[in-house]
């Protein structure tokens, strides 16, 4: 079972702030117990707080986790360096003839991304379509994922907010065609991305939709 220190930066990892009234409703603790808690970690260096300017009455402060609190979710930084290196062993000269930088560093996430398909892989024989969804959550937080999946109205819902893929890709570019990649190898299922937005920050959401039907192992050959 969490603490109540534990559920609030988890809760900062998903939503990317909150002011104290936020923290005490999530919490459900009085406001006195949510304030004490956020200053204790801010104390720690974990969460900083930001004075958020209102039309009327005292100022809020707003707080958002430190890059001390962002590395309290695991990096596994050791297990994709395996998997590059692995991977640049085996390039050949025709591999990457004519690509550009960035052509050659999506070629290699491509590449790492079908091997943590590979290595993480499990039978979906037989399970129902939200065990297979529990299932590849599962493996996100095994590969450094911080997700989370829930019903939703089209089916299923899973959200990653300490996504690894995009540590892997320059800022200005996305990771979540890689992240698509994985869950549908995984699942042997249709994954649909979307953008969402939890609190102030802005999260991807991958559905799942049961009418969607399996892979068949045509399309799984087409998505390799």
């Amino acid at each position: 079972m969490q603490t109540s220190k534990q559920q609030l930066i988890a809760l900062l990892k998903r939503t990317g702030s909150v002011t104290v009234e936020e923290a005490a409703g999530a919490l459900s603790v009085a406001s006195m117990t949510a304030r004490q808690h956020l200053v204790g970690l801010e104390r720690d260096g974990v969460v900083r707080a930001e004075k958020e300017r209102v039309s009327k009455g005292r100022p809020h402060y707003l707080y958002t986790l430190t890059p001390k609190g962002d590395e309290m979710f695991p990096q596994r930084y050791d297990l994709f360096a395996q998997l590059l290196l692995d991977e640049v062993g085996l390039l050949h000269t025709n591999d990457i003839e004519h690509l550009s930088s960035d052509q050659k560093r999506s070629l290699l996430i491509k590449r790492t991304v079908d091997r943590l398909a590979e290595r993480f892989s499990f039978p979906v024989e037989g399970r129902s379509l939200d065990q297979r969804v529990a299932a590849v959550t599962d493996v996100l937080h095994l590969i450094g994922g911080f997700a989370e999946w829930c019903e939703c109205v089209d089916g299923y819902e899973i959200r990653d907010y300490n996504c690894v893929f995009a540590r892997l890709v320059p800022e200005q570019v996305s990771g979540c065609e890689w992240h698509t990649r994985l869950l549908a190898q995984l699942l042997k299922w249709p994954v649909r991305h979307e953008l969402s937005r939890s609190g102030r920050s802005q999260h991807c959401r991958y559905v799942i939709s049961p009418d969607a039907g399996p892979l068949t192992g045509e399309e799984l050959l087409l998505n390799a």
